[in-house]
């Protein structure tokens, strides 16, 4: 008699995008080839998600029972994709960001692959990777190389390449001062990397900046650039994917197809081998933060991760670093290499402060504009120069409010006052894009006796052109970059003189290089002053400074004008000085704002946790409050430095849900991974807890 064969089945445990922290584990079918790593489809409460499996297992492996003595009743997996597997690096980056950020894999799975991207990656792009690597392969190191560095960068060059030979692991941060040719050190670092056959990754926090700088790298790269945002075509998104997939799948053609990515955040996802270097340029920017939804990472320090990861290098550069990477330089864990000299020579800006207040009671206003900087405006294109307008407000008017009766529409979902456009005569909220008709009619009195309070970027367009008729002025702000075509065009027209005046958002404060440029004038910078957050000064004196460097690139000296009714607020004097390092490591101000810092229990010196209370009952929004301050502050072991809260945003009410906040406090030390698992846990125990939400290292 023949013995009898049995085949024992496995088990596998699957990823699904779905906020759900524990394991999820399917019956893997005999008939299917699959191992860690593979796309699945499976059944979850009568609902098919797309998976990925990231463990097998035997029998013996899964509960037979619940903890109540209930047998589980396990599903199988109903299909295998036939899409690439997810890189075991991908998966640990995964885990990595679940942890540090307190949400689950899933969360960031979706992130990394939503719904959207797994129906692109059927897509067939218009470009094979077979002509990908076709062109790639006429890249030549010799002919491409195009970058001369000069004293001064060759000399920070040499520093960071000391330092990643020195200090394997430790990021290594580039001050350098605005206009001092820090991308040429990041291009010459990126062709070393290509020649080793290593993959490149290049953060910049905009897309508007990547279309700028992608002509550029062009030129150096050629095909061997991949640029990738949310705004690229499915096509297009599909050939990236499949490029770096062909990569870590055949290393050994590495010399022939390593690539540069030039992305924004969401690049840190992509499936990357054998990659060599990250670079992070503007590090302190406020857009490498994801707010909403989870996971809430910031790209500068998940960049730190996937470094570590790879075992690759890691570059941090801007001119006004965040305190954090200040802090971090000061404690030892980043190396710091400074670049102080602007590339052409060119002086530092000049800066001028002109008190509104002043300007008003001796009628030298018209308008927004005092008379002294129509007249700067007038002789700096008149010398053949161009002028940037910055105001951190796009709309005609920000606030349009009845004269007979007082009433400011507010939008009906957020607490916030509703922004005028002009241009298509609409009331907009900026939080939850509502919108309506603006009817010019009262909805309280019935009048139409309306006023138009502040101005935006739309009315001081307007304005301008009214004071200066002779000269050529265009807009750049969300609006305007809401169509790509009119976006580009802008750019271009800008980057060619044919615009003299552009008046602009923060959208084109940072990254921007433009010849002729040799004047800002910065309206109404007591909204980028007065805002009531312990970062507030920090953000100032980042966005001024890089504001500075947009003008007086070429060997010549620009000139910034601030109009203020705090002409001797600190940060401005501090920006008179040029806040630059003396003999110490720090600029002055900084210096001053992180002994702040330290005194009043502010990161970097703790890391911070922000629980956010979300409810559409303002009755029950308390009442979780209630059950969080209750729940943390029993919790014993649960060592934190400081809870504060709750206390109200100021907007404290957004898409029809009303909010509060808490901040978590707690010491930087070796227990501080086992203190946020804690409070993800305290939280997870609350009735009610898909309400709450985690926000590591808040911004």
């Amino acid at each position: 008699m023949e013995p009898q064969i049995t085949h024992k089945r496995h088990y596998a445990s699957v990823i699904l995008p779905v906020k759900y922290g524990g394991e999820i584990s399917y019956i893997l079918p005999a008939i299917f080839q699959a191992g860690v790593g593979s796309r699945v489809r499976v059944d979850l409460a009568g609902k098919v998600y797309p998976g990925v499996i990231s463990r097998i297992m035997d029998q013996e492996e899964v509960p037979a029972f619940t903890p109540d003595g209930k047998e589980i009743h396990y599903k199988s997996i109903l299909d295998v994709e036939p899409l690439p597997p997810i890189l075991p690096t991908e998966l640990r980056l995964w885990e990595s960001v679940a942890l540090y950020y307190l949400c689950s894999v899933g969360e960031v799975f979706k992130a990394a692959y939503p719904a959207l991207q797994v129906k692109q990656e059927a897509v067939e792009p218009r470009k094979s990777v077979e002509h990908f690597l076709q062109e790639a392969a006429k890249w030549d190191a010799g002919v491409n190389d195009v970058i001369k560095l000069s004293g001064v960068q060759q000399k920070a060059y040499e520093s960071i390449k000391g330092s990643f030979a020195h200090a394997l692991g430790k990021p290594v941060l580039l001050r350098g001062v605005t206009g001092s040719g820090k991308t040429e050190i990041y291009i010459t670092l990126a062709q070393e990397s290509l020649r080793r056959g290593q993959n490149v990754l290049y953060l910049v926090p905009e897309i508007a900046i990547s279309k700028q700088l992608q002509s550029r790298l062009k030129k150096v790269f050629g095909e061997r650039l991949l640029t990738f945002h949310s705004k690229q075509t499915a096509a297009e998104k599909a050939r990236i994917h499949r490029i770096l997939q062909y990569n870590a799948a055949h290393p050994q053609e590495a010399a022939e197809s390593a690539t540069v990515v030039l992305g924004t955040r969401s690049s840190l996802f992509l499936p990357f081998g054998n990659l060599g270097l990250v670079i992070v340029d503007e590090e302190h920017d406020s857009s490498y933060k994801q707010t909403e939804p989870a996971p809430r990472y910031h790209a500068k320090d998940t960049a730190i991760m996937l470094s570590q990861i790879h075992k690759a290098q890691i570059l941090l550069g801007s001119a006004t670093p965040s305190f954090e990477s200040e802090y971090n330089c000061i404690s030892g864990k980043f190396a710091l290499v400074e670049l102080k000299e602007k590339y052409h020579g060119a002086a530092v800006p000049q800066v001028e402060i002109i008190d509104t207040i002043q300007a008003y009671k001796t009628r030298q206003m018209a308008g927004n504009f005092s008379q002294k900087l129509i007249n700067e405006i007038r002789r700096t294109v008149e010398g053949g120069g161009q002028v940037l307008v910055f105001r951190n407000r796009r709309s005609y008017s920000p606030i349009v409010e009845c004269q007979e009766c007082g009433d400011i529409p507010k939008c009906p979902h957020c607490n916030v006052h509703l922004s005028y456009h002009k241009y298509n005569n609409t009331l907009r909220c900026h939080y939850c894009d509502y919108v309506a008709r603006f009817t010019g009619v009262c909805r309280n009195c019935g009048t139409a006796t309306f006023k138009y309070r502040g101005a935006g970027t739309e009315k001081l367009e307007e304005e301008l052109a009214a004071l200066l008729p002779d000269i050529s002025i265009a807009r750049y702000d969300a609006d305007i970059a809401s169509s790509k075509r009119a976006e580009e065009q802008t750019l271009r027209d800008f980057q060619d003189g044919k615009i003299q005046v552009l008046v602009g958002t923060q959208m084109i404060s940072k990254g921007f290089d433009f010849e002729r440029l040799k004047l800002v004038a910065v309206m109404q910078a007591d909204t980028i002053l007065g805002v009531q957050d312990f970062r507030a000064d920090e953000k100032a004196l980042q966005l001024l400074s890089q504001l500075m460097g947009r003008t007086g690139r070429r060997g010549e000296q620009g000139k910034v004008l601030i109009q203020t009714s705090q002409k001797d607020h600190p940060v401005l004097a501090r920006l008179k000085e040029h806040n630059v390092p003396g003999d110490s490591s720090l600029p002055p101000l900084t210096a001053h704002l992180l002994r702040e810092r330290q005194e009043y229990l502010f990161a970097p010196f703790v890391r911070m946790v922000k629980i956010v209370v979300k409810h559409r009952d303002i009755g029950k929004l308390d009442e979780l409050c209630g059950a969080v301050t209750e729940k943390l502050s029993g919790r014993k072991e649960l060592q934190y430095k400081e809870l504060t809260g709750p206390f109200a945003p100021v907007i404290d009410k957004v898409r029809g849900e009303f909010v509060k906040c808490f901040y978590v406090k707690f010491a930087r030390n070796a227990g501080l991974a086992r203190n946020k698992a804690l409070l993800q846990e305290c939280i997870g125990e609350i009735k009610g807890n898909q309400a709450i939400v985690l926000d590591v290292d808040p911004l």
